[in-house]
C-alpha cells in the first residue's frame, strides 16, 4: 500500500476536511521533499475558500510552511537531507527572461502552492509533507543562530516578506509610510517601515485587536470607524499625504482609500491580491498627483534572504502577530476564525 499522510484538502468554497491524501514524492532531479513541521494559513488562502477564487475541488490548501529535507534530488546543490528549510510561497524557475531580471514574481513559469491547476498546480504545505520544485532557487535553509524563532523564520515564505518588498520598492528613510490594512501583510509592511527607517508608520483598519498589535509595534493607529483615514493622515503630515501608501487589504474600497492618502508624487504600493477584472478608481486623481503604483506578485526569492537576515539580527519579528496555534486536524475550525477576524495569524501543528 502506498504511503498516505494528512492534508487539509478544499472540498468546496468554506468546506475545509483533514483527510488521507497520497505522500508526495520527487519526480525531478531538482525537487526536495520536505516533511512539515509548522504551516500557515494566509489572506490569499481565502480566495478559494470564499470561492472568490474558482479551484478544482480537494487541493492541498496552503503555501507556508517550513520542516526538515527528507529527500533531494540528484540536481539539487545547495541542500542536503538533514536540513531545514523554509520555502518561497511562489515557486520560479530561475532561468526565463523574468528570473534573469530579477523579477521571479513574473516567471513566465510560476507556480503558487495550494492553489490549483489554474496557478501551476503544486500541492500545498497544509500538510505532513510537500514538494518543493527548484529547490536551490526556491528554498532557504534556516539559520542555526541568531534572534529568530522559527515562527519568524516561517513567514519569511511569504507574509513577511511580501510585506517587506511593499515597503522597501517604494520608500525612502525618513519617510511616512501609511497602511491600509492591518492583516499579518499590513502588520509586516508596518514592522519593515519601522526596520528600513521610516519616519512614521500609521496603519489603518477596523479591528481593535490588529490596532493594538500595530501600536505594539511602534505604528501610529487609525480606527477607521472612528476617524476618517485620510483626515488623519493630513493631519500627520502637514496636509501633504503620506510618502508611501501601502494596500495591504486587495480589495477596491481599501484601494480608494489608500489613493486618498498618498501625496503628490508619492508611491502606492499594493501588495493585497486582486482577482476581479476590473474595478472602479479615482483614475484622475492617480494620474493629477502623479502617484508611481507598484504592485503584483511579490518577488518573494529576492527579498527572502534580507528579511532573514534582518530576523536572526532581531530586526523584525513577525511572530509577534500570531494570535492562535492549532493543530492541523483543527483546520476547518481554523479557517473560520481566520475567515472571521478572531485570528490576525494561525500557525498549524501538522503532527496534531
Amino acid at each position: 500500500m502506498a504511503p498516505t499522510m494528512n492534508a487539509a484538502v478544499l472540498r468546496a468554497p468554506h468546506t475545509v476536511e483533514v483527510t488521507a491524501v497520497p505522500r508526495p514524492s520527487i519526480s525531478e532531479p531538482t525537487d526536495i521533499l520536505v516533511r512539515i513541521e509548522k504551516t500557515a494559513i494566509c489572506g490569499t488562502d481565502l480566495h478559494p475558500y470564499e470561492g472568490r477564487l474558482e479551484i478544482e475541488p480537494d487541493v492541498i490548501l496552503g503555501h507556508e510552511f517550513l520542516g526538515t529535507v527528507e529527500a533531494v534530488g540528484s540536481a539539487v546543490t545547495q541542500i542536503t537531507e538533514g536540513d531545514r528549510v523554509v520555502a518561497s510561497c511562489a515557486v520560479s524557475c530561475g532561468a526565463c527572461y523574468q528570473c534573469r531580471r530579477h523579477q521571479p514574481g513574473n516567471c513566465a513559469g510560476s507556480r503558487i502552492f495550494g492553489l490549483g491547476l489554474a496557478l501551476g498546480d503544486l500541492a500545498g504545505g497544509q500538510a505532513e509533507y510537500v514538494v518543493v520544485p527548484s529547490a536551490d532557487i526556491n528554498a532557504r535553509i534556516i539559520p542555526t543562530a541568531g534572534a529568530a524563532s522559527d515562527d519568524d523564520i516561517l513567514f519569511a515564505g511569504d507574509i513577511m516578506t511580501t510585506g517587506y518588498e511593499a515597503v522597501a520598492r517604494g520608500m525612502r528613510p525618513g519617510d511616512t509610510v501609511a497602511v491600509v490594512g492591518a492583516g499579518p501583510v499590513g502588520l509586516c509592511a508596518a514592522m519593515a517601515a519601522k526596520a528600513l527607517g521610516a519616519g512614521q508608520v500609521i496603519i489603518i483598519d477596523r479591528v481593535t485587536s490588529r490596532l493594538k498589535e500595530a501600536q505594539n509595534d511602534g505604528a501610529i493607529a487609525v480606527d477607521a470607524r472612528e476617524s476618517d483615514p485620510s483626515d488623519a493622515v493630513l493631519d500627520l503630515t502637514d496636509w501633504r499625504g503620506a510618502d508611501l501608501v501601502v494596500d495591504a487589504v486587495g480589495h477596491e474600497t481599501a484601494l480608494v482609500s489608500a489613493i486618498s492618502l498618498v501625496r503628490a508624487g508619492g508611491t502606492l504600493s499594493i501588495p493585497g491580491v486582486y482577482t476581479e477584472e476590473s474595478i472602479t478608481l479615482p483614475f484622475a486623481e492617480l494620474y493629477l498627483k502623479g502617484v508611481k503604483v507598484e504592485m503584483g506578485v511579490s518577488h518573494i526569492t529576492e527579498y527572502m534572504d534580507e528579511v532573514i537576515a534582518l530576523s536572526v539580527a532581531g530586526k523584525l519579528k513577525p511572530s509577534s502577530i500570531i494570535s492562535h496555534r492549532m493543530g492541523l486536524s483543527e483546520a476547518a475550525e481554523a479557517y473560520r476564525l481566520f475567515e472571521t477576524r478572531e485570528a490576525t495569524k494561525i500557525v498549524l501543528d501538522p503532527r496534531s
